[in-house]
């Protein structure tokens, strides 16, 4: 299994790299297109709505074709479509780029987080967590060739047109292990569950609590990190009175904190059991960031974003793992990749929905309020995902599930 966990884990490496290649390069569309703030967010937003509306067909494609080659097909369109924003030149057309860009990005996501759960299925203890670190490393490369090649004054379409090249070869390295590992290439048609399905169709199976719980667990962390990416450094230097040069620490080191514990995360989830160690690590994550808000001093700050990215770095990887185990359960064994392919574009609906969330609900609050009330929410939502770690339990989980509603109730869970 060593090929099958190396391949996904450059799968999504090249994944986050491409991400942080493009992200590096904002500055540079915004001033050769003259963007204001309202219009580049508008444009990044189109971005964010691809990824969301991309996941429910991911999740039928990976059924259809497999998450090997959909994983390709997502990949290599887009590395394709990575220097394609500096080929626009108008706005309207730059937002439906960005919003095949995001299809692109999300639909990939989903292709190697189903191959990740497989290869998960088959190693005796877990590696989630350092195969979404490769992510975190990829775009920490992505950042800074982009850093680099900012600082050269080169033209961000030629560094993307290489970086799309370079990529393109890791990812077929990548496909090409996958392949020597003997990992099925694609599954055939689920047959009919005999348990509730996590499907939601207006007259169709219900839904699972276990699965819309972890889908709940991965809206908070995706909203919490989304929300801190973009608005600790406006509080460190509104509210914390730090230099504009510190407060940009301030996600910088949440980052890494997280970088660094999905690094060893998989061991210590090992060695200390997953419920035991997540409870304590967000648990301190939220009094630490809880501390911060009221003492507004840099160096609490600073202290907290660490022992929230150390907290935070496992929960979401765990999330993906053991949802795959859930819906394995739920299937009876019968489904594999199918089950799996749902269960992820589920949790990645639920995520990325916190995720496009986040920033602007904490604007709202913020204005209505004040900034720091409004990050408190972020303390509240750790809070539930330290009441929910439970349902992160590395055991299997196949006991017997009370339905609840469809569709139309998910939104009220």
């Amino acid at each position: 299994m060593l090929r099958a966990r190396v391949g996904v884990g450059l799968i999504f490496f090249v994944n986050g790299a491409a991400f942080a290649s493009w992200v590096s390069r904002i500055p540079a569309l915004r001033a050769g297109l003259g963007l204001s703030d309202g219009t580049l967010g508008s444009v990044l937003f189109a971005m964010s709505c691809g990824v969301l509306l991309s996941f429910p067909l991911a999740g039928k494609g990976a059924q259809l074709m497999g998450a090997r080659q959909l994983a390709l097909l997502a990949g290599l369109a887009l590395l394709v479509m990575l220097p394609m924003p500096f080929l626009i030149g108008i706005v309207p057309s730059l937002v439906l780029v960005m919003l095949e860009v995001g299809a692109a990005l999300g639909t990939m996501q989903v292709a190697m987080n189903v191959l990740a759960v497989d290869v998960q299925a088959r190693v005796p203890r877990p590696i989630m967590s350092s195969l979404h670190g490769a992510w975190s490393a990829g775009g920490l490369v992505g950042a800074g060739v982009g850093s680099l090649a900012a600082h050269a004054a080169l033209s961000p379409l030629l560094h993307l047109a290489g970086a799309a090249v370079a990529l393109a070869g890791v990812l077929l390295a990548a496909l090409m292990l996958l392949a020597r590992a003997r990992l099925p290439a694609r599954t055939g048609a689920a047959p009919l569950p005999v348990r509730p399905s996590m499907s939601f169709r207006r007259r169709g199976p219900r839904a699972d609590r276990v699965l819309l719980g972890l889908g709940l667990i991965c809206f908070c962390a995706f909203l919490t990190e989304g929300a801190l990416a973009d608005w600790s450094a406006v509080w460190l230097h509104d509210k914390a009175q730090a230099s504009e040069s510190l407060a940009a620490l301030g996600y910088a080191v949440f980052a890494g904190a997280m970088t660094t514990m999905r690094m060893v995360g998989d061991r210590l989830l090992e060695i200390f059991g997953s419920v035991r160690l997540l409870r304590l690590l967000t648990a301190l994550g939220t009094a630490a960031l809880a501390g911060a808000l009221v003492l507004a001093r840099v160096d609490s700050a600073m202290l907290a974003f660490v022992l929230l990215g150390l907290g935070m770095a496992t929960v979401v990887p765990t999330a993906f793992a053991a949802a795959g185990r859930r819906a394995d359960a739920l299937a009876g064994g019968a489904a594999g990749e199918a089950s799996a392919a749902r269960a992820v574009a589920l949790l990645s609906g639920f995520g990325y929905s916190g995720l496009l969330l986040g920033p602007p609900l904490i604007g709202w609050l913020a204005q209505a309020t004040s900034l720091t009330w409004a990050l408190g929410l972020l303390v509240l939502l750790v809070a539930v995902i330290v009441w929910l770690v439970p349902l992160l339990d590395g055991r299997a989980r196949r006991e017997s599930v009370t339905p609840i509603a469809h569709a139309g109730s998910i939104h009220r869970f």
